[in-house]
């Protein structure tokens, strides 16, 4: 058997009771903070709310009572501290003397709370009232309830080893996060008991060694401790396992005339690494910089991650721990990464022999970020909305951008299927052939680069096409002014890519 230090036994007996010490804070700041509640004429909770309604009758110091409801809470204090220190502030104002049953009703109430909120949180008075709920608590790594939110399934905890590293499954992780199920989410504080952690033991990994000299802490009565370890012991994985008419089944055949009767169940495990994944990837400062960088078409030496084509599948209403605590912690999503095959694509028309840019080809190119610009012209434009409030100035361009951005993308692919210097014999007027092949230094480049008019000359032609893709088949007509905005985006980026084409060259 193993055993467990008597001074791993103190922290844990130590940790159970900080767990239980924050609940029961959590519990006082919010009856001190919430809204008062009305149930068969009875008044509760809000507590400051009502001693601020009662102080600004019986004060005769408004600015006083003022001052104290603007207060805000500091940085230092607590949640709880700052509204006992609100609680108490007011009480001050009114003063002692002052005789008055609504405030005397109202201390009584939140005196008897705080005395009998102490007295549950007691350890030995909460394991007396709490242990036997544990048989609603199952750990595991693949959970009924994710599959269906009404299931009464069974969940499973995968300890198994094997591993094929050709495909990613709860057994690809090194160290998984296990995830608390539950057939009654108001149980679920048992499992938070449970997994108080010291030295790597939790109380859990205690109690099926048989080791809980850490509840010696809160009694010496062994009867009341074993009833303890026995309520709590109903939260082990049990080997008894079924199944419910809300689960999933697949029939796998494995011979004539019969089949394996499988029941799917979502790895919760799986999902809690991959929610951490896309965590780290979005709150990355060197991915975040990095798609800033790819969004302005300037060059970044970070290697830009993505994970296209994701889907979020939703598991609950609002509250998504009632299916598993790290379902709570997942927001009630679990994130799907695409399994379609790449799907190849056309090798992009070469140029060589074309004469212009801007056609059909390059509309179907760029018709999902145009679709998206052309809808929310059209929203302004049906709401009778200004296009010039600074919000929705930044929108269009950020939209225009998208555009812009995959414009310069098509025009780097049709470049990687081309050997340098192919515009020399291409049939594209010059200011086309520059776009291409910035870095030219022959003689009618170099003629074209001294005025720049190559460029002015592109931002016109890109902004009467963007504006007659825009308005294709008569949806939206943009006006002079908006159609000069188009082209002045345009300038700014078409300088940006031209220049760093020539440097990367």
């Amino acid at each position: 058997m193993v055993m467990v230090s008597s001074q791993t036994s103190q922290t844990l007996a130590k940790g159970i009771e900080v767990y239980l010490a924050k609940r029961r804070d959590a519990k006082e700041e919010n009856y001190l903070k919430s809204k008062p509640q009305t149930k068969k004429g009875v008044v509760s909770k809000g507590i400051n709310t009502r001693l601020l309604s009662i102080a600004k009758r019986l004060c005769s110091d408004s600015d006083a009572v003022k001052s104290v409801e603007k207060t805000k809470k500091t940085k230092e204090q607590t949640a709880l501290a700052f509204q006992q220190q609100q609680y108490q502030a007011l009480l001050s104002l009114i003063g002692e003397e002052v005789v008055d049953s609504e405030l005397h009703d109202l201390k009584s109430e939140y005196e008897g709370f705080v005395a009998e909120l102490k007295q549950q949180h007691k350890p030995s008075a909460w394991l007396d009232e709490w242990v036997d709920k544990a048989k609603d608590i199952s750990f595991a790594t693949h959970v009924a309830k994710l599959t269906h939110s009404s299931s009464k399934g069974s969940s499973v905890l995968d300890a198994s080893k094997c591993r094929d590293n050709r495909y990613l499954t709860t057994n690809s992780l090194v160290d998984p996060s296990i995830d608390t199920a539950s057939s009654n989410a108001a149980s679920l504080p048992v499992a938070d008991i449970l997994k108080v952690s010291s030295d790597g033991y939790s109380v859990l990994d205690c109690l099926k060694v048989d080791s809980y000299e850490f509840f010696e802490v809160f009694t010496e009565d062994q009867a009341r401790i074993q009833r303890w370890v026995s309520g709590l012991k109903q939260a082990y994985d049990s080997d008894k396992k079924q199944s419910y008419f809300l689960s999933k089944q697949v029939y796998f055949p494995i011979a004539t005339n019969n089949y394996h009767l499988l029941l799917p169940l979502t790895s919760s495990s799986l999902a809690q690494a991959m929610h951490l994944e896309f965590r780290k990837f979005f709150d990355d400062e060197v991915q975040v910089k990095a798609r800033d960088q790819r969004k302005k078409g300037k060059y970044s030496p970070t290697v830009l991650i993505s994970y296209p084509n994701k889907a979020k599948l939703n598991i609950t209403g609002s509250n998504h721990s009632n299916a598993s605590a790290l379902n709570g912690v997942r927001g009630g999503k679990i994130t799907l990464l695409s399994a379609q095959p790449p799907q190849w694509a056309m090798q992009p028309v070469g140029f060589r022999d074309g004469d212009e840019l801007f056609n059909k080809q390059l509309a179907y190119q760029l018709m999902p970020e145009i679709q998206t610009l052309r809808k929310y012209f059209k929203i302004l434009k049906n709401k009778a909305l200004s296009d010039s409030k600074p919000e929705r100035r930044k929108a269009i361009v950020n939209k225009l951008n998208d555009i812009i951005s995959e414009l310069f993308d098509f025009i780097l692919t049709v470049n990687h299927n081309q050997k340098p210097g192919w515009t020399l014999q291409s049939k594209l007027p010059v200011e086309y052939q520059l776009l291409f092949e910035p870095w030219r230094d022959d003689d009618i480049s170099k003629a074209e680069k001294v005025t720049n008019a190559w460029q002015k000359e592109l931002c016109k032609d890109f902004s009467f096409w963007l504006s007659k893709q825009l308005n294709e088949k008569r949806r939206l007509e943009l006006n002079p002014q908006q159609i000069k905005g188009l082209e002045r985006v345009f300038a700014l980026r078409l300088r940006t890519f031209v220049a760093a084409q020539e440097v990367a060259l």
